[in-house]
């Protein structure tokens, strides 16, 4: 699996290339050596997590171990950061359609899009984050350790899928393939199969990791205007690196797949 190019931006986040190019797109914190294959991660399978999970995480968090005293302290640390920044309101079991997560986090009326033409199928948007952890913990594998060149050391890693859809008090909840937000639509027009495999998950992915939908920055809808934002804002706090690698191979069944690495600030 090749590389695309390299992206330079502030705090050495890795801003993921979101095209169809099947690869991973890094910045130069890790340089020349960095992974180039999602094997590197040594990620678990499928099978690790509950039944009810439909679909493998889209997104890996891996926190140095030097960050955190403990597993839990390591899912609080971005759990808590993620919550504060992208001001997400969490839930927490029992509610409705868990998937075998922990616990969730939902973004809602974000990206209205209103249409004359199609009033019926009108709707804003929402983020929706479904932490997993405790399956991990169970299992022995809540930690990794990695040498890949400049990748070495060890780290406390949880999952999550994320995804972005229509949100969840619209009649239309979740899919309105037409929508040119979070519709078969733009890049994801051609692709045959599952629209949450294939579309909501790498757009929440995007949003994630880039604060952005299809390239567009998304604000909220209250009278601040505030970038949503995205795992970048705690990189006033740590030094964060990003990768995005394509999925759909073997269990693996959603089109991206996020890795994040949380280190000190050198």
């Amino acid at each position: 699996m090749h590389s695309v190019g390299l992206i330079t931006i502030a705090v050495s986040l890795m801003m993921i290339g979101f095209g169809t190019l099947p690869a991973a797109t890094m910045v130069p914190a890790l340089s020349q050596g960095a992974p180039e294959s999602i094997e590197d991660f040594q990620l678990p399978p499928k099978t690790v997590f509950d039944r009810t999970m439909p679909r493998y995480p889209n997104v890996w968090f891996l926190v140095d171990a030097a960050l955190a005293r403990s597993h839990r302290d390591a899912v609080k640390l971005v759990t808590d950061g993620l919550r504060d920044s992208m001001r997400l309101r969490e839930y927490f079991p029992p509610f409705d359609n868990p998937e075998g997560c922990d616990f969730e986090g939902r973004i809602e009326h974000l990206q209205p899009w209103e249409d004359r033409t199609a009033r019926a199928l009108q709707h804003a948007h929402a983020f929706h984050i479904r932490y997993y952890y405790s399956a991990l913990a169970a299992s022995q594998l809540e930690k990794v350790t990695l040498n890949t060149r400049d990748l070495k050391g060890t780290f406390y890693r949880f999952a999550a899928s994320v995804h972005y859809e229509v949100e969840h008090s619209n009649p239309n909840h979740a899919d309105v393939e037409a929508c040119p937000i979070c519709g078969r639509t733009g890049e994801y027009r051609d692709l045959q199969g599952n629209l949450v495999e294939l579309v909501h998950d790498p757009l929440g992915l995007e949003l994630l990791l880039r604060g952005t939908i299809r390239d567009k920055r998304v604000q909220f809808e209250d009278y601040g205007q505030r970038e949503v934002g995205s795992i970048a804002a705690l990189g006033d706090r740590f030094r964060i690196n990003s990768l995005a690698f394509p999925g759909m191979t073997g269990d693996r069944n959603t089109l991206r797949i996020g890795v994040v690495t949380l280190h000190p600030r050198r």
